[in-house]
């Protein structure tokens, strides 16, 4: 799979996680990076695109 086809991937439709799995995921990503995703992030996020940017975000802003 590609960088590109992978950053469009949906989350659940094209990568099988179902809403738990995704829980997990994200708990597992802010313990990794010692920051949490903001809930307007949350409500967002449909694929791996959308879960780089939250993560991102919540980076610059927990450095500011």
């Amino acid at each position: 799979m590609s960088a590109d086809r992978l950053l469009e991937a949906n989350l659940e439709q094209d990568l099988g996680m179902d809403s738990m799995k995704i829980i997990e995921l994200l708990e597992e990503v802010e313990e990794h990076f010692g920051f949490s995703i903001a809930d307007e992030d949350l409500a967002h996020l449909r694929t791996v695109r959308d879960l780089w940017s939250a993560i991102d975000k919540s980076a610059a802003t927990s450095q500011a």
